[in-house]
């Protein structure tokens, strides 16, 4: 049966108001999108630029070079000695035990080395900061490490320095020792220094060492990197350096303090000379002593 064009006409004025209605949906869900991109891309581009950069681009803390100490005549009773060791940053690393234990199996650290690296970067407080999960390691660990870096996001090898006293137990109870941050030391501080909470970092525990330590600690730099989704350093882009601690000389006279010493080998004594007419300390020795390398 064929329809009349009266019918005809009112069935294409139906579709035609379909489809108007179905292609004015369509242009505001695309409205909506345009708009919601240009929010996106145009009035939120400076926030979601800062997330990027924030992603990519790191900043570490530099420790500082600690100062040297030396005798009266320029003998060195404490330096600093290049050591090479293994940091792990536990924010790019993802899962860091798995992470961890794959440079344990690496550079076969002991099962107590790597549970006391677990153990520190679980309390690490700041978990953008490296933890030295391995340190005074060889050359051969650090090429490992740097070769398998692609499956170890996160570590990464580094130069770092050691302290050493040339002249062990003459000058233990002088010039003391150094040793790590504890947390009672920074309970001590009212406003502690950045670079303090660093794992592993180092300060003056007792003596000249304890008593000198602001001046011996130096100030620390910063550097900025670029890493990759995997929190492998890319290249760095900026860098700031610290400022080493200052070097001290003390009125002490080596070879005197040395020749005390070994009067007083097998005694328990304490010996004091001074210079009448300067008013110096040349010698101050005490015995028993011990050898402050051992506790670094």
């Amino acid at each position: 049966m064929r329809r009349s064009r009266a019918e005809t006409d009112a069935s294409h004025t139906k579709l035609s108001r379909r489809a108007a209605l179905l292609g004015g949906v369509q242009l505001l869900f695309m409205g909506g999108l345009a708009a919601r991109m240009r929010h996106l891309q145009v009035d939120q581009a400076d926030q979601f630029r800062l997330l990027a950069e924030e992603n990519r681009i790191n900043i570490r803390l530099i420790p500082p070079v600690r100062g040297e100490i030396f005798d009266r005549n320029g003998v060195q009773l404490a330096k600093n000695v290049p050591s090479y060791r293994i940091v792990m940053v536990r924010e790019d690393a993802g899962d860091f035990r798995a992470v961890m234990q794959r440079v344990a199996d690496l550079i076969n650290l002991s099962p107590e080395q790597t549970a006391r690296a677990l153990e520190e970067l679980e309390d690490n407080s700041a978990p953008f900061l490296p933890v030295t999960i391995a340190e005074g390691v060889s050359w051969d660990a650090v090429s490992a490490v740097s070769v398998n870096a692609p499956a170890l996001p996160g570590v990464s090898p580094e130069v770092g320095s050691t302290r050493v006293y040339p002249r062990g137990s003459d000058f233990a109870h002088v010039v003391g020792r150094v040793g790590r941050v504890s947390p009672k030391d920074l309970e001590a501080l009212e406003n502690p220094d950045a670079v303090l909470r660093i794992p592993r970092f180092q300060i003056g525990k007792i003596n000249v060492e304890a008593r000198e330590e602001d001046l011996l600690r130096g100030t620390a730099g910063n550097r900025q990197v670029e890493v990759n989704a995997t929190g492998r350093v890319m290249r760095e882009l900026e860098r700031r350096e610290g400022q080493s601690g200052a070097d001290l000389q003390l009125t002490i006279d080596a070879k005197l303090q040395n020749y005390v010493q070994a009067r007083l080998r097998g005694e328990s004594a304490a010996v004091v000379i001074l210079d009448c007419e300067k008013g110096d300390v040349v010698a101050n020795s005490s015995a028993p002593s011990y050898d402050p390398n051992l506790f670094i």
